[in-house]
């Protein structure tokens, strides 16, 4: 049997028990935030949806996978230990839980990654960059990896923010090392299969997509923060198929959403921080691939990728343009909104802050928009269209939300995840209750 047909046999094995439903990874399913073959209540009763349960947790930003019955996160506690916990769906009751002790404070404190789960493992990851390897079955690490030294670098400044990537025998992570880049590494062992080229430093994480008719793995990041890049590689390799720079001049800008496809040679790359978004044009020729950028919106998301719904672009965006603060005198973001726009990059319509979602995540679900405010936690639902149209909108949670409410959503069968800075909720969103 040929590698290549070995690991797509044990890709299949492994997600054998992980069904269309799911929310297995970071951004769902096919990693776009989209799932299709769901429905939703397009209205909201007067209280807010069912709250199904709720559970306390520390600071942070770390967002929710859900396979079959249960739920997976994990948690920074007292700033001393990682804990990747497994919960009960319908009860959000601990079934099993994992600690490891890595003591230390980052900026903007707490947890970061979305859990990726298979059939038989969970891998889960630090803000200092640490992969964890668990067993579902004993609950035990299987392995644990440090990126900063095995390849000799240090966390980036606000903290690693990796979601692995899990493709066959391959775990795909992202150590934004002086030397090193991307990294797979072996399900089984831990051990370092390939590496890739530098890009700079990043606080996102690596994302496989489809263009041109084949498999990218691909990485935004910056380098000392004044340029723009997207790096493109070979999956089974770590090669550089492309590398796309942006000469972005001086100022505050974090290269965090990764691309969104549009279709097979055409991709949303978005900035935010009052730095727009690229519009970028894929093409091959004699087996190496170009990347043309074609258009430039003024609107760019900070943390979440857009939706592609009905031929038509939605994103959590920021205007393009920075106002002067009365307080400090200095230049900031104008208010995070929702933004409609064509692919071809014109704008159809822009909430500025009325209203504001302050850089929350949005999912689509059946063609719906879901929204959690990145400021209240407040949660909405939005109808596409030629306007902004929203159905319905409630607090969900029942204690102090915190702010930089940040965190992806998670959504499975009807049920809806969400972070505040101090609780995990689950909510039902079904349009039978």
């Amino acid at each position: 049997m040929t590698t290549h047909a070995r690991n797509a046999t044990l890709a299949l094995l492994l997600l054998s028990s992980v069904h269309a439903a799911d929310w297995p990874q970071f951004m769902g399913p096919n990693q776009n935030n989209s799932v299709l073959d769901e429905t939703i209540a397009a209205a909201l009763p007067a209280g807010g949806p069912p709250l199904v349960w709720e559970v306390d947790v520390s600071v942070g930003f770390g967002g929710a996978a859900i396979v079959g019955d249960e739920v997976f996160h994990i948690d920074r506690v007292d700033q001393a230990a990682d804990v990747v916990f497994c919960r009960d769906l319908k009860t959000g009751k601990t079934k099993w839980s994992w600690k490891y002790d890595i003591p230390g404070r980052i900026s903007h404190p707490g947890s970061r990654g979305v859990p990726t789960v298979t059939a038989d493992a969970v891998y889960a990851t630090s803000g200092y960059g640490h992969i964890y390897c668990i067993d579902r079955k004993t609950h035990k690490a299987r392995w644990v990896v440090n990126p900063t030294e095995r390849f000799e670098t240090e966390p980036p400044r606000f903290g690693y923010s990796i979601h692995p990537i899990i493709q066959g025998d391959l775990c795909f992570i992202a150590p934004t090392s002086p030397k090193v880049g991307l990294a797979a590494l072996d399900i089984k062992t831990g051990k370092t299969v390939w590496k890739s080229e530098p890009f700079g430093s990043s606080h996102s994480s690596p994302s496989l997509v489809s263009l041109l008719g084949k498999k990218i793995l691909t990485m935004p990041g910056d380098i000392n923060r004044e340029k723009l890049v997207l790096l493109g590689v070979d999956p089974n390799s770590g090669k550089t198929l492309f590398k796309f720079s942006e000469d972005m001049g001086s100022g505050i800008f974090n290269a965090i959403p990764n691309l969104a496809v549009l279709s097979k040679d055409t991709a949303v790359y978005t900035v935010g921080y009052g730095r727009g978004t690229r519009l970028l044009k894929f093409a091959e020729k004699d087996g190496k691939i170009t990347v043309t950028k074609t258009a430039q919106p003024p609107y760019g998301a900070k943390f979440h990728i857009p939706l592609l719904i009905d031929g038509k672009l939605y994103m959590t965006a920021d205007g393009g343009r920075r106002r002067r603060g009365a307080a400090t005198g200095k230049n900031q973001p104008t208010a995070s909104g929702l933004v409609s726009l064509s692919p071809d990059g014109m704008t159809h319509w822009f909430t500025g802050n009325k209203p504001g979602f302050n850089g929350g995540a949005i999912i689509n679900v059946g063609g719906l928009i879901v929204s959690q405010d990145g400021d209240t936690g407040e949660l909405r639902l939005i109808k596409p269209g030629k306007k902004y149209h929203e159905l319905a909108k409630a607090k969900v949670f029942t204690k102090e939300t915190g702010k930089e409410l940040w965190a992806p959503l998670a959504f499975s069968n009807g049920k809806l995840v969400m972070r505040s800075q101090n609780q995990l909720i689950c909510v039902d969103l079904s349009p039978e209750r």
